[in-house]
């Protein structure tokens, strides 16, 4: 493959891994050939007043976490249509500080490791890369489930850890439309399901509620090896309960950002993102996240 053929190729295939941050991306579900390899570097940073363990405000804190994560993706042929399986591997540097005074903490370790099955239900076709380089894409709708298990680090004595010590499950349903040559309208819609944490905090029960999210974005090429994309998540639900008392701390915010993705070879590309918290309850903290990654394709 060569010249426009080649990129737009590789810029299908570089889109295809969802982002870390309990959202997609605005090209994440992109149909992409069968039988392909993908590896990605992800550094992600995150700022804001929570435990990140537990989602929970902590009152006059700051929290900072510097995430390196390695992510694997396969993609195959599902009853002809695009099947895939990814793995998630993180990593954790966090920095905890008590504002106006000198108490701080600095922790790292493994975070939890995240499993996802995904199959096109229709509009991406299993097909070979050469096949693929001659495809026109089209709308298409792509079930998912995550299941994200407490292999991460996590000591009851500690208030702020890299893992969660419980199960996670987030089944979703991602659909995607061409709204004109080199425009894409996409919306992502999951549900996640939190385990039981019986070892929280002093030896206390943890429970949560669902997380209702949905994550919706306009991209658009700027030529053929760069896109650019205006994006927005909402999140609803999630409320705690520790010992059986409720925390009233259930969520409804709103976060927009900017993203975009650049080609630099026809297997070869770098992105970043920013987000942003618009829109939150008075008990919900505040963030900022950040996100830039490489990836290649084999």
């Amino acid at each position: 493959m060569k010249g426009h053929r080649a990129l737009k190729f590789a810029a299908a295939l570089i889109a295809m891994a969802p982002m870390l941050a309990k959202a997609d991306g605005a090209r994440d579900w992109l149909n992409a050939p069968i039988n392909m390899n993908f590896l990605y570097a992800y550094y992600t940073y995150s700022n804001s007043e929570t435990s990140i363990n537990s989602n929970l405000p902590v009152d006059g804190a700051e929290v900072s976490a510097h995430v390196p994560i390695l992510r694997y993706a396969r993609t195959f042929d599902l009853g002809g249509h695009v099947g895939g399986v990814q793995f998630v591997v993180p990593y954790a540097f966090i920095d905890a500080e008590l504002v106006g005074t000198n108490r701080n903490r600095s922790i790292d370790g493994a975070s939890d490791i995240t499993a996802i099955f995904l199959g096109n239900l229709y509009g991406a076709p299993a097909l070979t890369p050469q096949e693929f380089a001659a495809w026109t894409p089209e709308s298409y709708l792509t079930a998912a489930i995550s299941v994200t298990a407490p292999t991460g680090s996590y000591h009851s004595d500690r208030l702020i850890n890299p893992g969660k010590n419980r199960w996670a499950f987030k089944p979703q349903l991602a659909w995607g439309k061409p709204t004109r040559p080199g425009e894409w309208l996409s919306i992502n819609g999951a549900v996640e399901f939190y385990g039981k944490n019986d070892s929280y905090f002093r030896e206390r029960t943890q429970k949560q509620s669902e997380l209702f999210v949905v994550d919706m974005h306009y991209s658009k090429n700027l030529n053929q090896a760069v896109w650019v994309a205006v994006d927005a998540i909402y999140s609803h639900g999630g409320e705690v309960r520790i010992d059986g008392t409720h925390q009233d701390n259930e969520q409804r915010t709103l976060r927009l950002g900017l993203s975009g993705s650049m080609n630099f070879s026809a297997t070869d590309a770098v992105s970043a993102g920013v987000t942003r918290t618009a829109m939150k309850e008075k008990h919900t903290p505040s963030a900022t996240n950040l996100q830039i990654s490489y990836s290649r394709i084999w």
